[in-house]
Formats: C-alpha cells, sequence, structure tokens
C-alpha cells in the first residue's frame, strides 16, 4: 500500500472504538515497516489526548445574546382602508375645489389647470354638439363595416366545415354500403 492510501485510513487505527470498523492487518504491517506512518499516526495521537484534557475557560465577562422580538403582523380590518381611502378622496376634492381646479378635454387634448383666483371666462375651445356626432357617427359606421366583415367569415368558415363534414358522411355512408 502506498503512503497516501494508509494516511485516508488513519481513523481506524486512532479510534478504535466499539463500532468503528478495525484496523486491517495489511494496515498495521505497513505502519510498522514506515518511519514517517509511524511519525504522522503518533502526532496525531497526541493531538487526540491533547484534546481530551483542554477545558474551556471561563468568559472575561458575562455573554448576553439579545433576544429579537418577532414584529407581529397587524390585520387591519378592510373597512378600515376604505375609510382611510374615503377621506383621502374626500380632502383632495375639497383642494380641487378650492383651488379652482379645471380639468378640460379638447381638440388639444387633456389639460388640468388650478389658481386662487378665478381666470376670466374665455372662449370656450370644446368639440361642438355636431364636432362630437359626427365622430360618433364615424366612429359606429367603420364599427359596423367592420363587424359585419367577421360575421361574414364567421359564415364563409361554417359553410366550408358543413361542406366537409358532408363529403365525410356520404364517403362513409357509401363505404358501408359497398361493404354489405
Amino acid at each position: 500500500m502506498r503512503c497516501n492510501e494508509i494516511r485516508e485510513r488513519f481513523v481506524d487505527l486512532l479510534y478504535q472504538e466499539q463500532g468503528t470498523p478495525s484496523a486491517s492487518p495489511e494496515l498495521q504491517a505497513h505502519i510498522r515497516s514506515c518511519p514517517v506512518c509511524q511519525k504522522e499516526l503518533a502526532e496525531l495521537k497526541d493531538l487526540r489526548a491533547t484534546l481530551k484534557v483542554w477545558q474551556d475557560e471561563p468568559p472575561l465577562r458575562p455573554v448576553t445574546v439579545p433576544r429579537v422580538e418577532r414584529s407581529r403582523r397587524i390585520w387591519v380590518p378592510f373597512w378600515t382602508f376604505a375609510r382611510y381611502a374615503a377621506v383621502a378622496v374626500l380632502v383632495t376634492l375639497a383642494f380641487l375645489g378650492l383651488s379652482n381646479a379645471q380639468i378640460t378635454w379638447d381638440k388639444d387634448g387633456f389639460s388640468f389647470r388650478t389658481s386662487l383666483i378665478s381666470p376670466p371666462a374665455q372662449a370656450a375651445n370644446y368639440y361642438k354638439k355636431e364636432e362630437v356626432q359626427t365622430f360618433l357617427d364615424r366612429v359606429m359606421a367603420e364599427s359596423s363595416e367592420r363587424n359585419l366583415e367577421l360575421i361574414q367569415r364567421a359564415f364563409d368558415i361554417i359553410d366550408q366545415q358543413r361542406a366537409t363534414d358532408y363529403r365525410t358522411i356520404t364517403r362513409q355512408i357509401n363505404e358501408s354500403r359497398n361493404k354489405n
């Protein structure tokens, strides 16, 4: 055996206790013939004996480990959150009312403006009723044309599937007639 393999099995020689495998005669013969392994095994036995008599020294001052308290999760009912949300909405609306908030949506887009003093009346830059009606009519016409296209496509697909099913059934009937 090589010394490297023997060193891995030193535990068998060091701990000859109940429940550990006993050292093989081959292992013991190598230890008796190899002075390097004998020296290393003797050092390990001395170290083991030293560790057996070692005693811990008392600490210089008492050691206390601070106790960490777990934070408890506080469950708040849903209605509490709803009340706070309602108060927040009311405060926001009161602020907007007191600050003369103006929110508009016109041809130029969305705008939001506030002031402490009411601004003088301006010429409105809003959509006229006729413009809104024209816009809505155009949207409705485009969407109804698109819907008609989609419905027609669905009917075409159903007709194709019906024709395919009819051919399949006819073929199966003909095959069953030919077998009989």
